[in-house]
């Protein structure tokens, strides 16, 4: 397997520290899998990926939240109108098809409930953190960027990017947006996760090459309303983010080498709480289970 499959995601990493089993069957065995995919006619890694991409409703539901965010965004940035209600009917869209995509039914009780309880977040962005500022004259200058767009660590693809970019007088904001955060202090894990985007900026030749130039910013929703966080960067969070990277670099690549395709779920470990099990495909064929 080439080295270059080893990609780097909080997602991924949250994955492979809530169940082994998952991760490697998913990202390792079922790579490629996926409809179109490179390796999609082999009945054992297309099944994998199937089951790997299987979520929970409400997990769809912040998957839409996150792309109308994404909307507002742009939108804002492009000086457009924003309309509530052109706004909820392309939700409803994404909601039924990540719906059909993910179980092949749709239940139009069930997306009514689904945008009665996550419209709300994006009809209140306007009031968000330092959301609310862009466009004013206290932000100079700003942008959206693709935080999907991969940059490379050796032969690894990681995902560095953050949402969007502000300058505010002599700081740059480097702003990464959740449509579901349980706190609004991330933990010590999530705040080397955040450090990440130094790396992306100290890289960039139009960006400072100081890490006190720039503030890091997670803005989220918890219970009922956008809440955000900041930091001012340092070399010491640099440095600290650029070794945990490295750490989880080296125990993806663990995983992909010692399992390839051949893996067999009994010789992977599980999740031994269960606590993520009700979210992962796999439930009904896993011997833990």
């Amino acid at each position: 397997m080439s080295k270059k499959t080893i990609v780097w995601s909080p997602s991924r990493i949250r994955t492979l520290n809530e169940c082994p089993r998952r991760y490697v069957h998913f990202h390792v065995v079922g790579n490629g899998g996926w409809p179109g995919g490179p390796r999609a006619k082999d009945p054992k890694v297309a099944q994998a990926w199937q089951l790997g991409s299987k979520r929970k409703n409400s997990d769809l539901m912040l998957r839409t939240i996150s792309d109308g965010v994404k909307d507002w965004v742009l939108m804002k940035f492009r000086g457009e109108k924003w309309v509530e209600h052109s706004a909820k009917n392309e939700m409803t869209a994404r909601m039924r098809c990540n719906l059909k995509e993910n179980c092949g039914e749709v239940d139009d009780d069930l997306i009514k409930n689904m945008i009665s309880d996550g419209f709300p977040r994006l009809s209140a962005l306007e009031r968000a953190p330092l959301l609310s500022q862009l466009g004013s004259e206290r932000v100079d200058e700003w942008m959206p960027l693709n935080r999907l767009e991969p940059h490379w660590v050796g032969n690894s693809r990681v995902y560095t990017v953050p949402d969007l970019i502000a300058r505010i007088g002599e700081k740059w904001h480097l702003v990464r947006l959740a449509s579901q955060i349980w706190r609004r202090v991330p933990s010590e894990i999530q705040q080397l996760e955040l450090g990440v985007m130094l790396k992306w900026a100290l890289e960039e030749p139009s960006l400072p090459n100081s890490a006190d130039q720039f503030v890091i910013h997670r803005i989220g929703w918890v219970s009922h309303r956008w809440l955000g966080w900041r930091k001012r960067g340092s070399a010491v969070w640099n440095d600290a983010s650029k070794i945990m990277l490295a750490h989880d670099l080296k125990e993806l690549r663990f995983m992909h080498l010692a399992s390839q395709s051949n893996a067999s779920l009994d010789d992977l470990a599980t999740n031994e709480t269960k606590q993520h099990c009700s979210n992962c495909g796999y439930r009904k064929e896993c011997p833990s289970s």
